[in-house]
Order: C-alpha cells, then structure tokens, then sequence
C-alpha cells in the first residue's frame, strides 16, 4: 500500500510549477532550512567518513630543517620529511605505514630511517558504538530537515490561503457594515417618527460593533500575509493539496508508517547505544591498555615488537563511581523516552484522523449552512419588487460569506489530511514535486 500511495503522490504535473516554484524560494530563505542543510551535511561526512576507512589519511608530519651546533661551533644542517600513510579505525584497528628522510647537507647525503608498520588498538575500543552514534546523528538531522522543509511547506499554504480568505473576508464585512449603519440610519430616522423601538435600535449598534471588531481581527490577520498572491496560485495550491491528499493509507498501514519515522530509529539507536554503554560500565574500573605490533625494516634486516602501554588513575575524586551510575542511568532514561515518544507518536495518528473526521464534518456542516443562504437569497430575488434593497443585499453578502466558509472548510480538510502525511513523516516539498 506504501508504494502504491508513494506512485500516486509522486506522479508529476508542470500544472503545479507556480505554487512549488514558490515552495523553492521560500526553502532558500528559510534560516532553519539551511541551518537544517548544514546539520544534515555534517552528521553524513561524520557518518560516511568512518565507513571509508579503507581510505588512508596520507601525510607529512612535522617536516623541516635541523641545525645541530656543537660546543666547539661547528654546525651541521639536516633536511627530515617523515612520511606516514594511516589506516583508522579498522574494527578497532589501527595501521600505520611510516618511513622519514633525512638530507645532510655538510656531507651532501640521504639516509632515511627505514619503514616501519604498526599495528595498534585499544583493548576496550568501542568502535560500533561510535558506528551507532554517527547512525542515531544521522537519523536526527535528517528528521530535523525533513521537519524543517514541511514547516516551510505548511507556513507558505497558510500564507496563500490566508491573503485570499481574509481579502475577501474583509470585503464582505466591509460592506455587512455599510448595510448595518444605513439601517441604523433608518432606524434613528423611525425611532425618531415613533416606529421603531430604543431596543431595535440598541440591538443593531451592538452588531456594528460587533461587525467592527470582526474587521479588526481580520485587518490583523490580514497583515501577517506580507506577500500578495494571485488566484492562479491558490488554484494550483488547492489543487496540489488535493493531490497529495487523495490516497492517505488507514490506521493499520499508517501505524506501520509512523513506526519507521527518522525520529523514532533515531531514539531507538540511543537505546541501543545506552545498552551497550551500560553492560560496558565495569571498563570505568580497569585500565584500557592499547596493544600494539611493529614490524621496522632498515636495510636488509628486519625487527619485531610486540607491546603493551596503559595508564589509569588510581585514586580519583569519585569520577569513575559517577561516571557508573550516570552511563545506568542514561539507558533507564532512553528507554522511557522511546517508550514516551512511541506513545506521543500513537496519539498524534490519533488526533491526525480524528482532525480530518472533525474537518468534513465541519465541511458538511459548511455545505447545509450554504444551500440555506443560497434558498433564502433566492427567495429574496424572486420576490425583489416587494423586498427592501438593504434586506436583499444583505442576503447576497451572506450567501456570499457561506461560499467563503466553505472554502475555508474544504481548506481546513486538506490541512487536517497534509498534516497527518506530515505526522507520518512524509516529505510534503518532494510529494508536492519540489526537490
């Protein structure tokens, strides 16, 4: 079901090009999502350079002049280029090839010191936890820029969707305010002649403020969206939405998605890693020795070593017996914390379809709510002649506003499905058709 949910969002279409071009701009200025990019960059050399350790480090150490001048002021210059190719961390191991040159100018000669291999390692080497560490990184910054490219993602939605919903919002309160005080102006007129009540009166000045206030909120939301829009980038925003969202999996197979998040493998390798680190404890309390095996050529002859060298503090102010108890500890806490995260995961899918339930039926509701205004403008039409211009009006901008909520609710149910593929933690950018 994956894959086939997977075929049908990825399925291109240049009609989306605006809105992701648009998604593309945004990445590129988005602070997080370039900090996100440096972090993921780093965690995959950090991760890849340990797994190419077949590659050596190939260098020349300190290399230069030497000038030895003795008592009696002669002095005599030399020329040394140590030269050593080094192979890390193989299984714990490490190999070195090393040889150095020497230049005497004085008697105008090369010698060198011969070639020597070492092979060494630590006897405690914890290699494949430092193999796990670098993995659970790995794991982490790409869930951070995965989560930092579908906040980017929704943040642009919003904004498109916000200027078009509270524009025309605002029109139309605009002009239910306009309706309002002229009817309040006719009111004052018939308070005034004996026709109408202080209590009319009163009622319709309390929905003008109230229409007011609503104006308000709308000029505030409204001045969040910085960017204008046009309609053919709505369109083809809604119509991606509808897209991505047209095949969500059910619960079943959506359990399993949440399950593999990058996020959660990242926690499941810190469990793993504290395990390890804990059933290790006891090294805090003996030396670490690192053995080594040389083999030195010079000449035609050969000379083998075979050694040992450690060292280990004796007496300490408590550090090891800390440093026991907080590697315990810290795999009885990674563990709650996978099994925290695993249940926080369970809730989120949860809410994410309880969200989408909410929404269509906020959208039936929407619906009901239009036909309605639509009936009763309608009428209004029909019987023109003999129905007031202010009643008929308003009814039209109501009619109209019901149109708008609906928008909002179809809305509203697109967000509530992208934001359970975001809980799932799908790529919304690379769904959308952007990189």
């Amino acid at each position: 079901m994956k894959k086939l949910v997977l075929a049908l969002l990825f399925v291109p279409l240049f009609t989306f090009a605006s809105f992701t071009d648009l998604v593309e701009q945004q990445l590129e200025n988005s602070s997080s999502y370039l900090s996100a990019i440096l972090d993921y960059e780093e965690a995959e050399f950090n991760r890849s350079k340990n797994k190419n350790f077949f590659i050596p480090y190939v260098s020349v150490s300190n290399a230069g002049l030497e000038t030895d001048i003795s008592s009696t002021g002669d002095a005599s210059s030399s020329f040394v280029a140590p030269f050593s190719i080094t192979f890390e961390n193989i299984a714990g191991f490490d190999v070195q090839i090393s040889n150095a040159w020497y230049y005497y100018f004085s008697s105008n000669d090369w010698k060198e010191k011969g070639w020597s291999l070492t092979i060494s390692r630590e006897l405690f080497s914890n290699f494949d936890i430092t193999e796990l560490e670098n993995e659970a990184n790995f794991a982490t910054a790409s869930w951070n820029l995965l989560s930092a490219k579908n906040e980017v993602f929704l943040n642009l939605v919003e904004d498109i969707f916000n200027y078009h919903y509270y524009n025309q919002k605002m029109n139309i309160t605009k002009q239910q305010i306009e309706i309002l005080q002229d009817k309040f102006e006719s009111l004052q007129k018939a308070y005034e002649s004996g026709t109408a009540s202080r209590e009319d009166i009163l009622e319709i000045q309390g929905n003008i403020y109230d229409m007011t206030q609503q104006l308000e909120e709308i000029s505030q939301n409204l001045s969040s969206t910085l960017t204008e829009y046009s309609t053919d980038t709505l369109n083809t925003m809604i119509a991606c939405l509808e897209r991505i969202t047209s095949n969500l999996p059910v619960m079943e197979e959506a359990e399993k998605f949440i399950m593999s998040r990058l996020d959660l493998n990242a926690q499941i390798l810190s469990v793993e890693i504290a395990k390890r680190q804990s059933e290790r404890s006891y090294q805090q309390w003996i030396p670490n020795p690192e053995l080594f095996f040389q083999v030195k050529q010079k000449d035609d002859d050969f000379a083998f070593s075979l050694g040992f060298s450690f060292g280990y503090d004796i007496i300490d102010r408590g550090e090891k017996d800390y440093n026991y108890k907080v590697i315990n500890k810290k795999y009885e806490l990674q563990k709650h914390v996978l099994d925290e995260k695993t249940d926080e995961l369970k809730k989120a899918l949860k809410n994410g379809y309880s969200s989408i339930k909410i929404a269509e039926s906020s959208k039936k509701v929407a619906e009901l709510d239009l036909q309605l205004k639509k009936m009763e403008y309608e009428r209004l039409l029909k019987g023109s002649a003999f129905v007031a211009k202010t009643d008929l009006e308003s009814a039209r901008l109501d009619f109209e506003d019901a149109e708008l909520e609906l928008f909002k609710a179809n809305y509203n149910l697109l967000i509530a499905k992208v934001n359970l593929l975001d809980i799932l933690g799908f790529d919304l950018v690379q769904l959308a058709g952007g990189k």
